[in-house]
């Protein structure tokens, strides 16, 4: 299979299951697996490329939800700061843990059960009311703590952020829009993390970086619009479905 068709594919999962509820990190670890391919967690500029393709996205989706941000609802600006709070500092502190599970298929298989039962008790949840704006700190960091358990592998980002919305009474669209938002500072944290990493390295194929990114937008674009439609259906049981299949899958091929 030629290297183009491959960053087409890995930027479409990317993109794909950075927003859905069904973890990137655990699907990329998965492929890497199956098929013997470089990905995003192992070639750095081409996962630099690729998040760069989603942050674009979710830029796009909300930037109107910024805008608003920015210069009427501050409450909103400081409510994400407290929810991403947590993921800056877990993250600094089990860097080295979570880089060590991203290539353990029993760690990943399990981590995407767990995302299963997180979307499954989503479905049990009581219909919220509550805005975003409106959430008091300790509910905000709830959230953040979520965001957080996301940096292990088959955790999925979204799920785990979007329930722990619902959880804390946030009506379903403001969840996911939430949600979203709270991507903005951990995907750029994420590139900049890796764009570290990646420096002293090779710069990759342009193309191929290109191609990926690319194709991460346009697939980004397309899972933000499923899920929000998923969340106000009450269609989230079917991702915990698929998470625990693929979950099982994971953890066949670690054994």
């Amino acid at each position: 299979m030629g290297r183009l068709v491959e960053a087409a594919i890995l930027g479409l999962v990317q993109g794909l299951t950075e927003f859905l509820p069904v973890s990137s990190s655990g699907h990329l670890a998965l492929i890497q697996a199956v098929f013997g391919w470089e990905n995003a967690e192992t070639n750095l500029a081409f996962n630099v490329a690729v998040h760069l393709g989603s942050l674009a996205a979710v830029l796009t989706f909300v930037w109107r939800d910024i805008v608003t941000m920015l210069t009427r609802e501050h409450r909103l600006l400081w409510v994400g700061a407290v929810a991403t709070l947590p993921l800056a500092v877990v993250g600094i502190l089990l860097k080295d843990a979570v880089q060590e599970l991203s290539g353990n298929l029993l760690a990943v298989g399990g981590f995407l059960i767990c995302t299963s039962g997180i979307l499954w008790l989503a479905t049990r949840l009581r219909e919220g009311n509550r805005r975003a704006a409106e959430l008091p700190a300790s509910r905000a960091l709830l959230i953040g703590f979520a965001q957080a358990a996301a940096l292990f592998p088959g955790i999925s980002r979204s799920g785990s952020t979007l329930v722990a919305g619902l959880a804390t009474g946030l009506e379903r669209e403001q969840a996911v829009r939430f949600s979203f938002l709270l991507a903005v500072p951990a995907i750029t944290g994420a590139g900049l993390f890796t764009f570290l990493d990646a420096r002293g390295g090779g710069a990759g194929d342009m193309t191929e970086l290109l191609v990926g990114a690319t194709v991460s937008f346009i697939a980004s674009l397309f899972a933000m619009r499923l899920l929000v439609a998923a969340v106000v259906r009450r269609k989230l049981g079917w991702f915990a479905a698929y998470c625990a299949i693929v979950g099982a899958v994971a953890i066949a091929f670690g054994s």
